[in-house]
């Protein structure tokens, strides 16, 4: 039926009832994505984020998954929001601008308390609330973006603690005719990221002897993985927060032997336990609100 068919007050109506199916069906597809979250099924799909996943599956720009998913980590860690949104008394957007305020607090008291102040609020008042609780000023969101010749250009704002140091270690890198921003957070970060090289690969540990039938993986084995891995994950191809894992778990009888060790980020690891174990017993470890 065409829709200028339509009475005024059938229009009106129908608009109103697909509206009522647009919000349930969102409400559904937050429930859905904690699920797949849980479950860690995107790995699955070697996108290795549930952002990622959804970003490449559903058809979404960056905007509207960020706030799907960051809404629906505050329905994991405040289960009556849910509740809320139905009653029209949250928007998804607020949900999102409250989720890492909450995912922080223990308290399902303080958590409730959180919801109820944002009830009615709009965008802009939330998200002062929750600068306000904080006591936190917020950065300008930093926009980064990779050249063909594996440079980063990175747009970015420091504020509090950090920008004072930047002007520390300008202030004394001068001395060396050193004033190029790019140089001067080399000089920063060079070090440390050096330092945690070493300390991933195990280099001046006395663990550093090969010993296949101990859990702990030797630096000489690390080396090899992160050699053949090319330092990301082996599953979905992330370069950050990476483990070594081992395929066949060391409790299952499995070496720390370089063709039973692999390179994981975080969630393609917590899946590989979770098929490996159970989702039952990696949900003791992995989904703690």
């Amino acid at each position: 039926m065409s829709l200028r068919n339509l009475s005024d007050q059938g229009l009106i109506a129908d608009t109103k009832m697909w509206n009522e199916k647009e919000e349930h069906c969102t409400r559904q597809f937050l429930r859905h994505i904690n699920e797949v979250n849980r479950r860690r099924l995107f790995c699955d799909d070697k996108t290795g984020s549930l952002f990622k996943y959804i970003r490449k599956n559903f058809n979404k720009s960056d905007s509207e998954t960020s706030r799907r998913v960051l809404a629906a980590k505050t329905l994991r860690h405040v289960p009556c929001a849910d509740k809320a949104l139905a009653n029209k008394q949250v928007t998804l957007t607020n949900l999102a601008e409250i989720s890492n305020l909450v995912e922080n607090i223990k308290s399902k008291k303080k958590k409730n308390e959180i919801l109820g102040s944002i009830k009615g609020k709009t965008q802009i008042q939330t998200r002062e609330f929750v600068d306000e609780l904080t006591g936190k000023k917020r950065a300008t969101r930093s926009k980064t973006h990779s050249h063909s010749d594996g440079s980063i250009r990175i747009h970015l704002t420091l504020v509090g603690q950090t920008a004072k140091d930047y002007d520390f270690i300008k202030e004394q890198l001068s001395n060396n005719r050193i004033y190029k921003p790019e140089d001067i957070i080399g000089h920063a970060i060079n070090p440390k990221a050096e330092s945690m090289r070493k300390r991933i690969m195990g280099i001046g540990s006395r663990k550093s002897k090969v010993i296949t039938n101990s859990r702990t993986i030797s630096a000489a084995i690390k080396n090899a993985v992160m050699i053949r891995s090319g330092n990301k994950c082996e599953n979905c191809d992330s370069k950050y927060n990476l483990h070594f894992d081992h395929i066949i778990p060391h409790s299952m009888g499995g070496a720390s032997a370089i063709g039973n060790v692999r390179q994981l980020c975080s969630n393609c690891n917590a899946r590989a336990a979770i098929v490996a174990l159970s989702q039952t017993k990696m949900d003791l470890f992995i989904n703690q609100s």
